[in-house]
């Protein structure tokens, strides 16, 4: 290969990418075509975010909080609070007393979670162009918090039409439909809540699709499993037998931001 050829090769190969690589100051970047902004890329040091999520029995809030130990990876301390339903759950009411607030037959017991976990998100494709996607995976587990606070109705007597109503805990061995007036205000029981703790782990895709690198908007869908040291009696266990481990799928929208902490 003489000399002339080898010029022209090198010409032809590294001349467009001398044209890429450059903004208008001549600093190598990425973000002109990714973002349309001019600067230098930036390595991110923490990272947060503030979701959204709906799963298989109910929805909730998470918080996370972390920092990056690669351009590719971070590491956030994730909290999630959410509420649980049973699958059979089923709205009712009193047919004759159509102003009284409707219930859930058979339910003994509300129930709500936390979770306080350490995630790990890791990066499987960067955004490659304006309005593009940023793919990635997570996994996440630690300890969770379960809080059954029992189920308070407005139970009528004697019986329809009623003479007297008289807020009860609900008791599925003692109070029937033609008992049943209607739902009671949700903060009767909150002093007879129970605790149980156990562990939860999960696993999903995220969805970066913001239009800026600080501020994050972004879907996660996956799935997760929550395991209590007791079982979480939500229905009556003469209707439903109570259940020690959860198992469902979410999705997840959040909002978030990555910054660089320059101290």
């Amino acid at each position: 290969m003489n000399v002339a050829t080898i010029l022209l090769f090198s010409i032809v190969f590294f001349l467009p990418l001398s044209f890429l690589a450059q903004n208008d100051s001549g600093i190598a970047t990425a973000k002109d075509a990714v973002y349309g902004e001019e600067g230098v890329d930036v390595l991110y040091s923490h990272t947060l975010g503030f979701s959204l999520f709906v799963h298989s029995r109910g929805a909730g809030l998470n918080f996370r909080y972390g920092k990056f130990h690669t351009a590719k990876k971070s590491r956030s301390f994730s909290f999630d609070l959410l509420f649980t339903k049973d699958i059979r759950e089923e709205l009712t009411s009193n047919p004759v007393y159509p102003e009284a607030l409707p219930y859930i037959f058979g339910k003994v017991n509300s129930m709500v979670t936390m979770r306080f976990c350490l995630e790990k998100r890791h990066e499987i494709t960067p955004k490659l162009r304006n309005r593009g996607v940023q793919v990635g995976y997570l996994q996440r587990g630690g300890a969770t918090l379960g809080f059954l606070k029992p189920v308070y109705l407005v139970i009528g007597y004697p019986s329809i039409p009623y003479e007297q109503f008289i807020t009860e805990q609900y008791n599925p061995e003692e109070h029937f439909y033609n008992d049943i007036y209607g739902r009671s205000p949700w903060i009767n029981g909150v002093d007879q809540i129970k605790v149980v703790p156990g562990l939860h782990y999960g696993f999903g895709f995220t969805f970066e699709y913001g239009g800026t690198r600080t501020f994050t908007k972004s879907m996660e869908l996956g799935g997760y499993a929550d395991a209590y040291l007791n079982k979480m009696e939500v229905m009556a266990n003469e209707f439903v037998e109570s259940n020690r481990f959860f198992f469902g799928l979410y999705l997840k929208i959040e909002i978030g931001s990555n910054w660089t902490d320059a101290s």
